[in-house]
């Protein structure tokens, strides 16, 4: 049995499903195969994987090689699955080109598909007649479904899909590497600082996003600068938001408008070798998007053993944040709301905030990569089934 695992392009998160599905899948005497389109990272910075990829891989075109767009290296995919031969192939999602190339080998080979989703109903403006023909064109083809929580399970339910070919677990991060990196870095806070000279000395909240409109970290500084104001400058904690994007020109000229600079810091992207310093030392998450399919970011503040501030539209907020054991939901829509979230976890004595991030922890046990690795273990096992 030769299972094979497709990504768009393979990151961190996707390294730790995948050794810990090459685990489950060698204990089954299976053979199995991680591919990505390009090994260009896009649109995300992961760093330096080579550690991480402890799993086969195979790669379709080099960030060396003349990488057009996606709809014509897809072009190149079934000769590519003609010498691999899967016996199941896992795909993400059905909207990319690469998908629905991938979907459609399977169709003609008579290979079970399995499909990997975190799109949940209200993404975006949705109109009847399109997810019907969206279901019966791509989504109802695929054999089983790995998805990230409820409301993904949801939707595909909405459309016509099985239940009971429908698995959770696809939202996974390497728990044990947060928890751990981010215990180092609380047990020598010194040390921390010395690697990072960035890290604020004053406590802070801590942020990590691309800078973007849907991301809603302008919002985030909004409320963060009537916080600062309220709780005054001695006492108020610091911001720090970890990410770059097309709106920090704004967000850099809002901050010098309210003079914040010393209070709103914007060390750029913090690699994931780096991340686990900037999370130990930092005393609460806050997730501010408009919308978020999932948001990973709430998985690793949680492993991290932080208390999250998150807005109730982010998909991970269901099965991650237990209002008030665990965190603080706001409305992303409302400066007010996010102003409130941020002084009342402020306002919190540590060591309630210090048992908050310990439920943190508990709760994203429960989204590890070996509960990936369970998932689609049953995904597979259902598909072949028929």
């Amino acid at each position: 049995m030769h299972i094979v695992i497709l990504f768009i392009n393979i990151g961190s998160y996707h390294a730790a499903r995948l050794r810990a599905a090459y685990s489950a899948c060698q204990k089954q005497d299976w053979s199995f195969t991680a591919v990505q389109l390009t090994d260009n990272t896009l649109e995300h910075n992961w760093g330096d994987l080579q550690k991480e990829i402890t799993f086969p891989l195979k790669t379709l075109f080099h960030e060396d090689d003349k990488f057009l767009n996606l709809e014509e290296a897809s072009a190149v995919l079934p000769n590519f699955f003609d010498n691999l031969q899967p016996d199941v192939v896992v795909i993400p999602g059905w909207g990319f080109p690469v998908s629905r190339a991938a979907l459609s080998w399977c169709k003609r080979h008579k290979v079970p598909a399995i499909l990997m989703s975190e799109t949940k109903w209200d993404d975006e403006q949705r109109y009847w007649w399109k997810e019907k023909l969206k279901f019966w064109l791509l989504i109802s083809k695929f054999d089983a479904a790995l998805v990230g929580g409820k409301l993904h399970r949801d939707y595909l339910i909405e459309l016509g899909f099985p239940r009971d070919r429908i698995f959770l677990g696809y939202d996974a991060v390497d728990n044990d590497y947060f928890a751990k990196q981010a215990e180092i870095a609380r047990f020598d806070a010194v040390e921390t600082r010395r690697r990072n000279p960035q890290i604020p000395t004053k406590p802070y909240f801590i942020a990590v996003t691309r800078l973007l409109k849907r991301k809603n970290v302008f919002g985030l500084v909004q409320a963060f600068a009537a916080y600062h104001q309220q709780i005054g400058n001695e006492q108020a904690w610091d911001l720090v938001i970890c990410g770059s994007g097309e709106e920090e020109p704004e967000i850099r000229n809002f901050i010098m408008e309210q003079k914040l600079q010393d209070a709103v810091h914007l060390p750029g992207f913090i690699p994931y070798q780096n991340i686990g310093d900037w999370y130990g030392l930092a005393n609460a998450f806050v997730h501010p998007a408009l919308q978020e399919q999932w948001g990973l970011v709430l998985n690793e503040a949680c492993a991290a053993g932080l208390p999250v501030l998150c807005s109730q539209t982010v998909g991970a907020r269901y099965e991650l944040i237990d209002h008030g054991r665990n965190g603080l939901l706001f409305d992303p829509e409302s400066i007010l709301d996010m102003t409130d979230a941020l002084k009342a976890i402020h306002q919190m004595d540590t060591d309630l905030r210090m048992k908050m991030g310990r439920i943190s922890q508990e709760i994203v046990e429960n989204f590890s990569p070996q509960v990936f690795a369970d998932g689609l273990l049953k995904a597979i096992q259902t598909s072949l089934n028929g």
